[in-house]
Parts: C-alpha cells; sequence; structure tokens
C-alpha cells in the first residue's frame, strides 16, 4: 500500500514513536564508554539537517507496528491504525491495519509496512482512525519497530533449485 496524505484523514494520534527506531543512529559499541555514550544521546536529540545533501536521498523502510486499544463502551464501526511521517515530500500516511469491531470494547491491529522515504524522517506518529473526539479509550500498549534490511543471497537456492 501507498502513503497518502496526513491532510486527507482524520486521525487521532496515539504517541510519537522514538526518534532511536527509525534514524539510521547505531548506538555505540561499548556503552560503558562516556564519551561514546554521550555522542550517542546527543545524535538522537538532534534535528535532522535540512540543508544536509541526504535530503534527495531516497530509502525504503519497513516496520512491524501493533496497538492494543480498549474503549470505555462497545464500538460498532471500523477503527484503523496509521503510522504518519513527514519527509522532504511533506506528511504522509500509511494504513497498518484495520478491524470493525462489531460491538466489541477491545481491539488489536497490528501489521507490517514498508515505505520509500525522500530525505531524512523529522517525525514518525502512531496513530488511530475511525475514533470521534467524544468516544473515550484507552491505549493499553503500542509497538513499532523498524525491520533490518537483510541481503540474502538467493543464488545458491536458485542454483539448487535449478538441478
Amino acid at each position: 500500500m501507498s502513503a497518502i496524505p496526513s491532510k486527507l484523514i482524520m486521525l487521532r494520534i496515539l504517541a510519537n514513536v522514538p526518534i532511536s527506531e527509525y534514524a539510521d543512529i547505531r548506538p555505540p559499541k561499548d556503552c560503558l564508554d562516556t564519551s561514546e555514550r554521550l555522542s550517542f544521546l546527543k545524535r538522537l536529540r538532534q534535528k535532522p539537517s535540512k540543508t544536509s545533501n541526504s535530503s534527495n536521498k531516497s530509502q525504503h523502510i519497513s516496520f512491524n507496528a501493533a496497538v492494543w486499544l480498549s474503549f470505555n463502551q462497545a464500538m460498532h464501526k471500523p477503527v484503523s491504525f496509521w503510522l504518519s511521517y513527514k519527509d522532504a515530500t511533506g506528511e504522509n500516511t500509511i494504513l497498518v491495519d484495520e478491524q470493525c469491531l462489531n460491538e466489541s470494547a477491545s481491539a488489536m491491529l497490528s501489521g507490517a509496512v514498508s515505505f520509500n522515504v525522500k530525505g531524512n524522517l523529522e517525525y514518525l506518529r502512531a496513530c488511530c482512525g475511525g475514533i470521534s473526539k467524544e468516544e473515550r479509550f484507552n491505549m493499553d500498549e503500542m509497538y513499532v519497530r523498524r525491520q533490518d534490511a537483510i541481503i540474502q543471497d538467493v543464488s545458491p537456492f536458485m542454483a539448487m533449485m535449478a538441478s
């Protein structure tokens, strides 16, 4: 599924995803080294520079995401889970999962999403759709993790299949 502009959908923000989940900042190799640890924390707190030449860079990223919601009263309509982000192209949103609750008072929405990002991600947010401002709910738990790119050499497998 492709991303759509965020302004086209009425969403409620559940939480901001920590920058450590979507930025290409790796933790220090030696956490006991104070200068290395402080340098890592400083990089996490920095905003991406707008003038960097990475603003033209495009990358494909993937996330596993889930949210557990409980409502004060049974829901009779679909509820959806979205990831909303801002990159060099603007604010976009991608659907993770949608369920029709059929008079249920709780839901687990989950899925894996992939999308292309141009430049750096300014933010990544977990959002919910299908819930009006008057409706009350609790977010019991949320999970958003970036999938690491796995480079697999399929040539030995393909050679075995061909024989």
